[in-house]
């Protein structure tokens, strides 16, 4: 894996782009001790205290895998942040699309910006935001970190090859499901790690408050939700709000 850690950069998912573009060999990983245009989904901020976070982009070239399956990638990167939580004695769940959640908390964010030719993917930057050190949010209300979790401070460094690895493990193994076409393995994972994978809770969508449960993620990302009278709708992102 070719790790390459800057003291400071805008993006590091800008910085991932523009390597891909020169050629970089795919796996190539980018952290940045501080980011000075950091951004979640839909241009978002991201509050990361500079050195206590792991901000980092992964550049990939995904042609493999047909558009129509791109969710699978947020999927596989989930499970791999999930899984690295979980070595470190952190239990995490998957909140749809793209959160990490310890408990009510966010611990972690994902941005995934694709490059479509065709019918397949030409190359995804994965953008990762963990909070490892960082104990005070002055804008999140809901974010929690590593070092709140369990009290252990951490070598963001070190952490990055850690977590990059392993993700990309997940990406060598996405490889073979795609070839095989047996994408049950991951969506049964993916399914028991969701946030609120089972009962009823608020969603609002627009003006409208109801409850339902999870009912299915469809491989298009869409999330679909049942209502307590049995009525399904399907959302796609930043169509309906977790109410807490």
């Amino acid at each position: 894996m070719n790790l390459l850690f800057f003291n400071q950069l805008g993006s590091t998912n800008d910085k991932a782009l523009e390597l891909l573009g020169q050629g970089c060999p795919e796996g190539t990983t980018v952290a940045a001790q501080r980011q000075t245009n950091g951004r979640g989904q839909q241009n978002a901020h991201w509050e990361s205290e500079a050195g206590l976070n792991l901000t980092l982009s992964i550049a990939l070239r995904p042609a493999f895998l047909p558009a129509e399956n791109m969710f699978y990638l947020s999927k596989i990167v989930s499970l791999g942040i999930a899984a690295y939580l979980r070595r470190e004695g952190i239990i995490a769940a998957v909140k749809w699309p793209n959160d990490i959640y310890v408990n009510d908390e966010k611990i972690c964010g994902i941005l995934i910006e694709q490059s479509i030719c065709g019918e397949r993917i030409a190359q995804s930057v994965v953008g990762i935001g963990l909070n490892v050190n960082q104990r005070q949010f002055a804008y999140a209300a809901n974010a929690t970190s590593m070092r709140l979790c369990d009290g252990k401070l951490r070598d963001v460094r070190r952490e990055a090859k850690a977590l990059a690895s392993g993700i990309l493990k997940r990406y060598e193994a996405l490889k073979n499901i795609e070839r095989q076409k047996d994408w049950a393995e991951i969506d049964s994972e993916y399914a028991a790690l969701l946030y609120r994978r089972s009962g009823f809770f608020p969603y609002r969508c627009g003006s409208e408050a109801f409850m339902a449960s999870i009912a299915a993620v469809l491989p298009s990302g869409e999330l679909t939700l049942q209502t307590p009278d049995g009525k399904q709708r399907s959302f796609g992102f930043k169509e309906v709000e977790f109410v807490r």
